[in-house]
């Protein structure tokens, strides 16, 4: 090799020692710089962001978001939803392998690969938003999404950014990446109020997650990414162009083949339509809402993810409610269990967005005849017969009131079965007279009447207020052998765990003794089948009472069977008159007819349960005397131990 040779090779080399300085100072600059970067964003962050990162960092031991609260029938069936966000949990066991994958593919390729911030993801989304000169991708993480929907605001701005970060870094040390997906999975927005994966799928394709298709499921992933946006009710197109998005993605990442997307691109997408589950029982709603209130917190009634369990029968309360909107008349209807005290249905008032008052609990009114049971019931402990005379005749009082009956008649001698069944109001006050109000007042309230009670004669006409509630109750005893039931509302509660946290505790209590109710069920099945309450005829064994207060303000039945007792108000707010002649009998009583009729349906004619000291006995309906051969009319009544009738009847001719 000749001199200038080997000079060309120094220079060479020397201009490669060079280059190669020159290439290793930038990258070591670069290194430098990087570290720095970092030391200097650690130090702003503890001097500018510590406190609020601790006290949100606190709170990274509960991931749980908040789930909506269920109200279920006595058959399972849901009545209601009660919510923040409507929302249902489901454990990532429980979410398709490929829905996972989706979300993934379309959210965090590297989800199972970084430690909560995804550097890589970051330098790809600014390298194309630099390319495109706009915002056309993200590099948020499924944890620092997490991080954002469940502890911080949406704000665009930096400082949110920069806590976002440093918590998913936090929830990465604390959690594993399945209990993150899991967490993330249902905390997500999906636009209409709904919260979470099993939520979304129900209310945008009326299917459980493992009924989901893969068209399906990417257009629900791609929903998620701008819900106001994609959401298929709010712009079916974006929502599809989404879908396709995403299935382009799994196919990328390996998760789909070609043909699959392909034909997830073909498949027909068919929406459940928006449906908010509407309550068919808004006043036994609100009635249970209370209680609730009651045992626990806002946010666990709201939030808390509860499934209540009731009493109420959907069917009985579809009737009820239609009965009494049919009617057309202001008013309410209640119908329980009288053994158990389980409220079956509530309707109260015929609209309820027109108004939330409940005129079957609230309601204080005037019960009118319905009220004349309880003075009877008195009359019957006290010894007096079903065959007992008395006379229906004028009354005056030194005050100067002159009660009349409601078709102004005097009938004159009256045996005390008629007088029930014709609803008399003279032998109502006259045997309120005999008996004593004090005496009366009591059993009344032994009956669970917890209103107040005039101590006057009045009272045998209805004229202090009670509640339908209290009526319905009362009349348990004649349909259950005396015992009267606490109503509830709630059978139990469970937790969103699946922990049962409440349990019903039933409560009965032996008001009046089982003869008397017995005697008094019988007669008031006479209202029924001869008296003022024939349009109630249900065509098995049913009692009960018509109630019509002054002027025809308000209009009432309350009757039974064995299996239920159900109560029928109707009046105006205002108290305005119903209208002439629109009694209990007349206009309350088809109501009480419809919704037995149709509760009754499936179950077995029962008869009321005779005691032993009591015995059914055939007399004549003139005298009420044992009949004798001469007798036309004669009528089966109830008589307790040691009161039947010894005379045989000598009014009766041939």
């Amino acid at each position: 090799m000749n001199k200038e040779s080997k000079e060309n090779l120094l220079k060479i080399k020397i201009r490669r020692r060079s280059r190669s300085k020159i290439f290793r100072l930038p990258l070591f600059s670069a290194f430098i710089f990087g570290i720095l970067a970092g030391i200097i964003f650690f130090l702003l962050v503890q001097f500018f962001y510590l406190d609020d990162i601790r006290v949100i960092s606190s709170q990274i031991d509960n991931f749980r978001p908040s789930f909506t609260t269920r109200v279920y029938d006595n058959q399972d069936r849901l009545i209601h939803e009660l919510y923040t966000e409507n929302r249902e949990y489901v454990a990532l066991a429980d979410i398709p392998e490929l829905l996972q994958k989706a979300f993934i593919a379309s959210e965090d390729q590297n989800f199972y690969q970084h430690p909560g911030i995804d550097i890589i993801g970051i330098l790809r989304a600014t390298l194309q938003n630099i390319i495109n000169r706009r915002i056309v991708e993200g590099a948020s993480t499924i944890t620092q999404q997490l991080a954002r929907n469940r502890f911080l605001s949406h704000e665009r701005i930096i400082n949110r950014k920069i806590k976002e970060q440093v918590l998913a870094l936090f929830i990465e040390r604390k959690y594993t990446k399945d209990q993150i997906l899991e967490a993330h999975l249902n905390q997500i927005y999906f636009w209409h109020g709904v919260y979470g994966v099993k939520t979304a799928a129900l209310v945008y394709f009326g299917k459980n997650l493992s009924q989901l298709n893969l068209a399906e499921i990417a257009m629900l992933v791609g929903i998620q990414r701008s819900p106001g946006n994609f959401s298929p009710y709010v712009n079916l197109r974006a929502a599809q162009l989404q879908q396709r998005r995403v299935l382009r993605l799994m196919t990328e990442r390996g998760y789909i083949d070609q043909s699959e997307m392909e034909r997830a691109i073909e498949t027909p997408i068919v929406l459940s339509g928006l449906k908010n589950i509407p309550s068919g029982a808004p006043y036994f709603i609100d009635h249970i809402l209370k209680e609730l209130l009651a045992k626990y917190d806002g946010e666990m009634v709201f939030n808390g993810g509860l499934k209540v369990y009731t009493t109420l029968n959907l069917d009985i309360q579809k009737v009820a409610t239609e009965a009494l909107q049919e009617s057309g008349y202001q008013g309410a209807v209640l119908c329980m269990d009288p053994k158990s005290g389980e409220i079956l249905a509530m309707v109260g008032g015929k609209d309820y967005q027109e108004s939330k008052f409940n005129r079957a609990t609230q309601a204080y009114r005037q019960p009118g005849s319905t009220f004349k049971p309880f003075i009877y019931t008195t009359a019957i402990e006290n010894g007096i017969t079903a065959v007992d005379w008395y006379v229906d005749e004028p009354l005056q009082f030194p005050d100067g009131w002159k009660p009349k009956n409601y078709d102004k008649t005097f009938r004159g001698s009256i045996q005390i079965h008629e007088a029930l069944e014709q609803s008399i109001n003279i032998i109502a006050i006259k045997l309120l007279q005999q008996l004593g109000t004090d005496e009366v007042i009591n059993y009344a309230k032994r009956m669970q009447v917890k209103s107040q009670l005039q101590k006057n004669l009045s009272l045998a006409l209805g004229t202090s207020e009670v509640t339908l509630m209290e009526l319905v109750n009362a009349y348990c005893a004649f349909a259950n052998e005396g015992r009267i039931p606490e109503p509830y509302a709630i059978t139990k509660i469970v937790d969103w765990e699946g922990n049962v946290i409440y349990s019903s505790n039933k409560t009965v209590r032996q008001a009046i003794p089982a003869d008397t109710a017995y005697v008094m069920a019988r007669l008031l099945q006479g209202v029924i089948e001869r008296g003022t309450a024939r349009r109630a005829n249900i065509g098995r064994p049913a009692g009960g009472k018509t109630g019509s207060t002054e002027d025809f303000i308000d209009a009432l039945f309350v009757g039974f069977t064995p299996d239920m007792v159900c109560g029928v108000f109707l009046g105006n707010d205002d108290r305005k008159p119903l209208g002439e002649s629109k009694t209990g009998g007349i206009i309350a009583a088809p109501i009480f007819a419809k919704v037995m009729k149709a509760a009754h349906e499936n179950l077995p004619k029962q008869d009321f349960i005779r005691p032993e000291s009591v015995v059914d006995r055939s007399v004549c309906l003139k005298s009420g005397l044992l009949p004798s051969s001469s007798c036309k009319k004669t009528i089966v009544l109830p008589f307790k131990a040691g009161t039947v009738p010894t005379k045989t009847c000598d009014r009766c001719t041939e």
